[in-house]
């Protein structure tokens, strides 16, 4: 598998829409969460692609961006959307948010690539990294492959020090050839976070708030995260 990190650009249109359209952004919300739900239970079902019961027990957040596209000659870009779940205190899933990967490169590229990623993260530092900032790189340090005894191989995104790992499961589709300098960031959504339970809401307060109504949409892809990890 070959990861190639990808930097954030907010995606103006979900905002333009949410404040014209509520009903098509509210629409649009329900659509991702539809989607990431479809491939996280396409990808648990390939050999390919599946990801540990061990590993996924172990998690304490799981995000999972579909459709991420890549396009260009020379100057390339790359985005997409997808939604993040962290765990509760008693192991259950909490409530999504929406998040941005998106980034731009720089090389000899040919052709178009569309991909379906999942970052699982296993430690609640690595997910702190998000929360404290608001987004975190991911085009630093990547390690290879790991987990190899437990299930299919995914690659780790590592800080500089080494520390925080995040693993990355991934598919993709068409061909994209070629040598690039690329950064990569993912960035959380507040446009569509918005949209989903109705007025402004930190990502630190859609995981721990236990007050926080649950979408309907959100259900399915619970029950396949609970489903995967036995």
């Amino acid at each position: 598998m070959n990861w190639k990190p990808l930097i954030a650009l907010p995606i103006a249109a979900a905002a333009v829409v949410s404040v014209q359209h509520p009903a098509i952004a509210a629409s649009e919300t329900t659509e991702i969460i539809q989607e990431s739900t479809k491939i996280f239970q396409e990808m648990m079902i390939s050999s390919e692609t599946q990801i540990a019961p061990e590993v996924l027990r172990r998690s304490r957040a799981v995000a999972i961006i579909p459709d991420i596209t890549q396009a260009g000659f020379i100057v390339g870009a790359r985005r997409g959307t997808g939604v993040m779940l962290t765990r509760n205190a008693n192991g259950t899933w909490g409530n999504p948010a929406f998040i941005n990967v998106t980034g731009g490169s720089f090389g000899l590229q040919f052709g178009a690539k569309s991909s379906d990623l999942v970052l699982v993260f296993p430690n609640q530092e690595s997910v702190d990294d998000v929360l404290s900032d608001g987004s975190i790189e991911l085009g630093g340090n990547v390690t290879g492959t790991a987990i190899e005894e437990e299930g299919t191989a995914a690659e780790v995104l590592q800080d500089e020090d080494g520390s925080d790992p995040i693993y990355v499961y991934s598919r993709s589709r068409g061909l994209f050839g070629g040598a690039a300098f690329e950064g990569a960031e993912l960035g959380f959504n507040d446009g569509l976070n918005r949209e989903l339970y109705g007025r402004p809401i930190s990502a630190s307060e859609i995981f721990t708030s236990s007050r926080l109504p649950t979408p309907q949409a959100i259900y399915p892809l619970k029950d396949s995260l609970f489903k995967a990890q036995q």
